[in-house]
């Protein structure tokens, strides 16, 4: 149940902001070494994970509550449509289940297309721009930008900004990495958040591999006002975010199957 609410913060990546130097459109038909492959748009291909994630909330009488689950999710590349501007679209149904042979069940439809410069997802009316193309090594771009930054979600009955503080970059593209059971030959890392104060955590990252989409993903969207006591503890800045949040979530999404 929780899984399903925290959906709709799977990715957020926004619009291109060159970092150094001109770009260069590359041909939005994908070829064999296409970057546009990191994000495949096929009708009937998808993608199984293993989600597990920790809530946490206010305790009845002070105190924080960690409620840790296990969830997983099949998202399928279903229909295509057009918008109103005539981009193509292709759905993109989220199914959820709570163990490995209980029955799928439909959580939600999105939407995902794919254009010379952008890759775009649409979850819960939120409109994300995955990925840029084409990338480097230097690429960062700001990844809430169609997305108001004051924003309000509810996690566990608890009010929390999630989109606070992103900044995306590439961190490694096209190079070799193990994920879960599988090595694959292309793989692209996304650091789509990493800010830390007194107050707040925003930490973000997803890995990409070339005709699978997302294999790897880890956030910490948390908040804790353990800090703003008079006077602060000793141990405010070096205490582990783990253990001072108080409302929030950590997740870790991993990749179990694919076709």
């Amino acid at each position: 149940m929780h899984s399903i609410r925290l959906s709709i913060l799977f990715a957020y990546i926004a619009l291109i902001i060159s970092a150094c130097g001109e770009r260069i459109t590359l041909d939005p038909s994908p070829g064999p070494d296409s970057q546009s492959d990191y994000f495949p748009l096929q009708t009937g291909k998808y993608v199984v994970y293993q989600v597990d994630s920790i809530i946490y909330d206010f305790a009845v009488g002070g105190g924080t509550v960690r409620d840790s689950s296990r969830t997983f999710v099949k998202e399928l590349v279903g229909d295509t449509l057009r918008d109103q501007t005539g981009q193509l679209l292709y759905t993109i149904e989220r199914y959820e289940r709570s163990s490995d042979t209980a029955s799928w069940q439909l959580a939600s439809i999105g939407t995902a297309a794919r254009t010379a410069g952008q890759a775009i997802r649409t979850e819960n009316n939120l409109s994300f721009i995955k990925l840029i193309f084409p990338m480097d090594r230097r690429s960062e771009w700001d990844g809430n930008i169609r997305i108001d930054k004051n924003r309000e979600i509810e996690i566990a009955g608890e009010r929390i900004r999630p989109f606070t503080n992103w900044h995306y970059e590439v961190d490694s593209i096209d190079v070799q990495a193990a994920t879960g059971a599988f090595v694959f030959d292309s793989t692209l890392l996304v650091t789509e958040a990493n800010d830390n104060n007194i107050i707040e955590r925003r930490y973000s990252r997803v890995r990409y591999a070339k005709h699978v989409g997302v294999v790897w993903r880890e956030q910490w969207i948390l908040d804790s006002q353990y800090c703003n006591q008079s006077p602060p503890p000793a141990d405010c800045e070096t205490k582990p975010w783990e253990d001072k949040a108080e409302k929030g979530y950590i997740l870790r999404q991993v990749i179990l199957e694919f076709n």
